[in-house]
Protein backbone atom coordinates (compact mmCIF):
# COMPACT_ATOMS: atom_id res chain seq x y z
CA UNK A 1 0.00 0.00 0.00
CA UNK A 2 0.96 3.48 -0.54
CA UNK A 3 -0.19 7.06 -0.32
CA UNK A 4 0.02 7.64 -3.55
CA UNK A 5 -2.45 5.09 -4.64
CA UNK A 6 -2.26 4.89 -8.47
CA UNK A 7 0.91 5.89 -9.24
CA UNK A 8 2.05 2.99 -6.38
CA UNK A 9 -0.43 0.54 -8.36
CA UNK A 10 0.62 1.02 -11.66
CA UNK A 11 4.28 0.83 -10.64
CA UNK A 12 3.72 -2.35 -8.43
CA UNK A 13 2.25 -4.01 -11.67
CA UNK A 14 3.58 -2.38 -14.81
CA UNK A 15 6.90 -1.76 -13.07
CA UNK A 16 6.95 1.68 -14.78
CA UNK A 17 7.71 4.87 -12.87
CA UNK A 18 4.51 6.61 -13.75
CA UNK A 19 0.95 5.49 -14.11
CA UNK A 20 -0.85 6.02 -17.74
CA UNK A 21 -2.98 9.48 -17.91
CA UNK A 22 -6.60 10.46 -19.00
CA UNK A 23 -8.56 7.90 -20.71
CA UNK A 24 -5.99 5.41 -20.50
CA UNK A 25 -5.45 5.87 -16.88
CA UNK A 26 -9.26 5.65 -16.48
CA UNK A 27 -9.61 2.32 -18.24
CA UNK A 28 -6.71 0.91 -16.62
CA UNK A 29 -8.06 2.28 -13.13
CA UNK A 30 -11.52 1.00 -13.99
CA UNK A 31 -10.29 -3.04 -14.23
CA UNK A 32 -10.03 -2.96 -10.56
CA UNK A 33 -12.76 -0.67 -9.11
CA UNK A 34 -15.36 -1.91 -6.68
CA UNK A 35 -18.37 0.38 -5.96
CA UNK A 36 -17.81 1.15 -2.42
CA UNK A 37 -21.81 0.85 -2.18
CA UNK A 38 -21.04 -3.17 -2.62
CA UNK A 39 -18.82 -2.69 0.26
CA UNK A 40 -20.52 -0.91 2.99
CA UNK A 41 -23.85 0.03 4.31
CA UNK A 42 -25.98 2.51 2.47
CA UNK A 43 -26.24 4.18 6.23
CA UNK A 44 -22.27 5.23 6.21
CA UNK A 45 -22.52 6.76 2.55
CA UNK A 46 -25.05 9.21 4.02
CA UNK A 47 -23.43 9.26 7.42
CA UNK A 48 -19.94 10.02 6.59
CA UNK A 49 -18.58 13.28 5.01
CA UNK A 50 -18.85 13.21 1.09
CA UNK A 51 -14.62 13.51 0.59
CA UNK A 52 -14.12 10.29 2.78
CA UNK A 53 -16.29 8.12 1.14
CA UNK A 54 -14.40 9.01 -2.19
CA UNK A 55 -11.64 8.38 -0.45
CA UNK A 56 -12.23 5.00 0.85
CA UNK A 57 -13.40 4.35 -2.89
CA UNK A 58 -10.20 5.41 -3.70
CA UNK A 59 -8.09 3.26 -1.44
CA UNK A 60 -10.32 0.01 -1.77
CA UNK A 61 -9.56 0.44 -5.72
CA UNK A 62 -5.70 1.12 -5.16
CA UNK A 63 -5.58 -1.93 -2.60
CA UNK A 64 -7.57 -4.41 -5.16
CA UNK A 65 -5.09 -2.74 -8.37
CA UNK A 66 -1.97 -3.19 -5.69
CA UNK A 67 -3.20 -7.21 -4.58
CA UNK A 68 -1.74 -8.37 -8.16
CA UNK A 69 1.46 -8.39 -6.50
CA UNK A 70 1.30 -8.63 -2.99
CA UNK A 71 -1.56 -10.00 -0.32
CA UNK A 72 -3.30 -7.09 1.97
CA UNK A 73 -5.67 -9.08 4.14
CA UNK A 74 -8.33 -8.90 4.62
CA UNK A 75 -9.22 -10.57 1.86
CA UNK A 76 -12.49 -9.58 -0.03
CA UNK A 77 -15.75 -11.96 0.21
CA UNK A 78 -19.01 -12.64 1.38
CA UNK A 79 -18.39 -12.56 4.92
CA UNK A 80 -15.02 -10.87 4.59
CA UNK A 81 -12.95 -7.73 3.49
CA UNK A 82 -11.21 -4.06 4.56
CA UNK A 83 -14.47 -2.63 4.95
CA UNK A 84 -16.41 -5.63 6.63
CA UNK A 85 -17.34 -3.80 9.86
CA UNK A 86 -19.31 -1.14 8.03
CA UNK A 87 -21.30 -3.81 5.86
CA UNK A 88 -22.68 -5.96 8.60
CA UNK A 89 -23.22 -2.75 11.47
CA UNK A 90 -25.32 0.27 9.99
CA UNK A 91 -24.49 3.54 11.10
CA UNK A 92 -27.69 4.23 12.71
CA UNK A 93 -27.70 0.70 14.57
CA UNK A 94 -24.24 1.30 16.25
CA UNK A 95 -24.91 1.08 20.18
CA UNK A 96 -20.99 -0.37 20.82
CA UNK A 97 -17.60 0.85 19.56
CA UNK A 98 -14.78 -1.51 20.47
CA UNK A 99 -11.10 -0.41 19.01
CA UNK A 100 -9.04 -3.00 18.01
CA UNK A 101 -5.26 -2.34 16.16
CA UNK A 102 -5.09 -4.17 12.75
CA UNK A 103 -6.18 -7.82 11.24
CA UNK A 104 -4.86 -11.03 11.79
CA UNK A 105 -1.76 -11.43 9.75
CA UNK A 106 -2.61 -14.32 7.83
CA UNK A 107 -5.95 -14.69 5.31
CA UNK A 108 -7.73 -17.83 7.42
CA UNK A 109 -8.43 -15.54 10.21
CA UNK A 110 -8.84 -11.64 9.21
CA UNK A 111 -12.05 -10.81 7.71
CA UNK A 112 -12.73 -6.86 8.82
CA UNK A 113 -14.21 -7.41 12.33
CA UNK A 114 -11.66 -6.71 15.34
CA UNK A 115 -10.37 -9.43 16.83
CA UNK A 116 -12.91 -11.70 16.06
CA UNK A 117 -11.18 -14.41 13.81
CA UNK A 118 -12.99 -16.21 11.11
CA UNK A 119 -12.65 -19.63 12.41
CA UNK A 120 -10.47 -22.30 14.32
CA UNK A 121 -8.04 -21.63 17.01
CA UNK A 122 -8.84 -19.12 19.74
CA UNK A 123 -5.83 -16.54 19.63
CA UNK A 124 -4.94 -15.44 23.26
CA UNK A 125 -6.56 -12.17 23.22
CA UNK A 126 -9.65 -13.68 22.34
CA UNK A 127 -9.39 -16.61 25.07
CA UNK A 128 -8.93 -13.73 27.25
CA UNK A 129 -11.99 -11.95 26.68
CA UNK A 130 -13.66 -14.90 26.52
CA UNK A 131 -12.34 -16.01 30.17
CA UNK A 132 -13.78 -12.30 30.92
CA UNK A 133 -17.19 -13.04 29.56
CA UNK A 134 -17.34 -16.02 31.47
CA UNK A 135 -16.34 -14.12 34.98
CA UNK A 136 -18.56 -11.21 33.92
CA UNK A 137 -22.08 -12.59 32.35
CA UNK A 138 -21.56 -16.60 32.87
CA UNK A 139 -21.79 -17.09 28.98
CA UNK A 140 -19.35 -19.70 27.84
CA UNK A 141 -18.38 -19.39 24.29
CA UNK A 142 -15.86 -21.09 21.88
CA UNK A 143 -16.28 -19.89 18.26
CA UNK A 144 -13.93 -16.83 17.92
CA UNK A 145 -16.37 -15.38 15.00
CA UNK A 146 -17.98 -12.37 16.25
CA UNK A 147 -20.03 -11.36 13.57
CA UNK A 148 -23.38 -11.86 16.24
CA UNK A 149 -21.99 -9.22 18.26
CA UNK A 150 -21.77 -6.78 14.75
CA UNK A 151 -25.06 -8.14 14.11
CA UNK A 152 -27.06 -6.35 17.49
CA UNK A 153 -24.59 -3.35 17.10
CA UNK A 154 -21.15 -3.72 17.81
CA UNK A 155 -18.91 -2.32 15.54
CA UNK A 156 -15.86 -4.10 15.56
CA UNK A 157 -13.33 -1.39 13.81
CA UNK A 158 -9.77 -1.40 13.39
CA UNK A 159 -7.50 1.28 13.43
CA UNK A 160 -5.66 -0.05 10.82
CA UNK A 161 -8.27 -1.92 8.21
CA UNK A 162 -5.25 -3.79 6.36
CA UNK A 163 -2.54 -5.68 7.29
CA UNK A 164 0.42 -5.90 4.79
CA UNK A 165 3.99 -8.03 5.96
CA UNK A 166 6.08 -5.35 4.29
CA UNK A 167 4.35 -2.30 5.88
CA UNK A 168 4.77 -1.00 9.97
CA UNK A 169 1.48 -0.81 11.61
CA UNK A 170 2.79 2.97 12.47
CA UNK A 171 2.38 3.83 8.48
CA UNK A 172 -1.33 1.74 8.29
CA UNK A 173 -2.14 3.70 10.93
CA UNK A 174 -1.72 6.90 9.22
CA UNK A 175 -3.07 5.74 6.07
CA UNK A 176 -6.29 5.03 7.62
CA UNK A 177 -6.39 7.89 9.94
CA UNK A 178 -8.52 10.17 8.19
CA UNK A 179 -11.28 7.39 7.35
CA UNK A 180 -11.24 6.15 11.00
CA UNK A 181 -11.30 9.92 12.55
CA UNK A 182 -14.58 10.68 10.31
CA UNK A 183 -16.18 7.57 11.55
CA UNK A 184 -15.70 7.89 15.21
CA UNK A 185 -16.72 11.76 14.78
CA UNK A 186 -19.91 10.90 13.36
CA UNK A 187 -21.05 7.96 16.10
CA UNK A 188 -20.08 10.22 18.42
CA UNK A 189 -22.15 13.42 16.97
CA UNK A 190 -25.56 11.16 16.52
CA UNK A 191 -26.89 12.10 19.82
CA UNK A 192 -27.59 8.36 20.29
CA UNK A 193 -26.12 5.97 22.99
CA UNK A 194 -22.61 4.81 22.60
CA UNK A 195 -20.29 3.23 24.46
CA UNK A 196 -16.57 3.10 23.09
CA UNK A 197 -14.51 0.16 24.59
CA UNK A 198 -10.41 0.70 24.77
CA UNK A 199 -8.72 -1.79 25.68
CA UNK A 200 -4.64 -1.22 26.16
CA UNK A 201 -2.40 2.01 25.80
CA UNK A 202 -2.99 3.00 21.96
CA UNK A 203 -6.91 2.74 22.16
CA UNK A 204 -6.54 4.87 25.45
CA UNK A 205 -3.75 7.39 24.10
CA UNK A 206 -6.46 8.60 21.03
CA UNK A 207 -6.89 12.11 21.30
CA UNK A 208 -10.67 11.96 20.29
CA UNK A 209 -10.93 9.68 23.49
CA UNK A 210 -9.33 11.86 25.89
CA UNK A 211 -10.53 11.86 29.79
CA UNK A 212 -10.68 15.49 29.75
CA UNK A 213 -13.68 14.61 27.30
CA UNK A 214 -15.43 11.80 29.12
CA UNK A 215 -17.91 14.37 31.09
CA UNK A 216 -19.02 16.48 27.58
CA UNK A 217 -19.70 13.26 25.97
CA UNK A 218 -22.03 11.74 28.59
CA UNK A 219 -24.15 14.57 27.61
CA UNK A 220 -24.21 13.01 24.28
CA UNK A 221 -25.08 9.65 26.07
CA UNK A 222 -21.54 8.49 24.94
CA UNK A 223 -19.55 6.56 27.24
CA UNK A 224 -15.97 5.23 27.63
CA UNK A 225 -14.72 2.21 29.19
CA UNK A 226 -11.46 1.74 29.59
CA UNK A 227 -9.01 -0.91 30.59
CA UNK A 228 -5.34 -2.45 29.86
CA UNK A 229 -5.13 -4.70 26.52
CA UNK A 230 -6.61 -8.39 26.79
CA UNK A 231 -3.31 -9.94 25.36
CA UNK A 232 -1.09 -12.09 27.54
CA UNK A 233 1.94 -10.24 26.17
CA UNK A 234 4.16 -8.08 29.03
CA UNK A 235 0.79 -9.75 31.37
CA UNK A 236 -1.21 -7.48 29.37
CA UNK A 237 -4.10 -7.92 30.60
CA UNK A 238 -3.15 -7.87 34.48
CA UNK A 239 -1.94 -4.85 34.65
CA UNK A 240 -3.35 -1.42 35.30
CA UNK A 241 -2.16 1.71 33.47
CA UNK A 242 -1.70 5.60 33.68
CA UNK A 243 -0.79 5.05 37.52
CA UNK A 244 -4.25 2.56 38.25
CA UNK A 245 -6.07 5.51 36.48
CA UNK A 246 -7.15 2.68 34.13
CA UNK A 247 -7.97 -1.03 35.25
CA UNK A 248 -6.50 -4.12 34.15
CA UNK A 249 -8.46 -6.22 31.72
CA UNK A 250 -9.23 -8.84 33.92
CA UNK A 251 -10.21 -6.48 36.61
CA UNK A 252 -12.41 -4.95 34.91
CA UNK A 253 -16.30 -5.67 34.27
CA UNK A 254 -16.40 -3.95 30.69
CA UNK A 255 -19.37 -6.54 29.35
CA UNK A 256 -21.88 -6.71 32.47
CA UNK A 257 -21.25 -2.70 32.42
CA UNK A 258 -21.75 -1.95 28.84
CA UNK A 259 -25.29 -3.81 29.63
CA UNK A 260 -25.71 -1.56 32.49
CA UNK A 261 -25.21 1.43 30.87
CA UNK A 262 -27.81 0.21 27.58
CA UNK A 263 -30.41 -0.98 30.27
CA UNK A 264 -30.27 2.70 31.92
CA UNK A 265 -30.84 4.11 28.58
CA UNK A 266 -33.32 1.95 27.05
CA UNK A 267 -31.47 -0.01 24.93
CA UNK A 268 -31.40 -3.78 24.57
CA UNK A 269 -28.53 -4.89 25.88
CA UNK A 270 -25.57 -7.34 23.81
CA UNK A 271 -26.14 -10.97 24.22
CA UNK A 272 -22.21 -11.86 24.11
CA UNK A 273 -23.03 -15.23 22.90
CA UNK A 274 -20.90 -15.71 19.62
Amino acid sequence: MVDTCVSGAYGAIRGGSSPPSGTILFLWYYQFMTKINESIDESWINALDKDIINLMQEKLNCINAERKNIEILPLEGENSGIYYALKITPFDKVKVLIIGQDPYPNKDDAHGLAFSKKSGKLPASLKNIFEKIKEDTGIVNTNGNLTNWARQGVLLLNRALTYTKSESLTKRNKYWEPVIKNITEKLINRNKPLIIILWGNPANDIEEFSFDREEIYKQKKVYILRSSHPSNMGNAKNTDLKDGKIKAFMKSSTFSKTNEILSSLNEFPINWQT
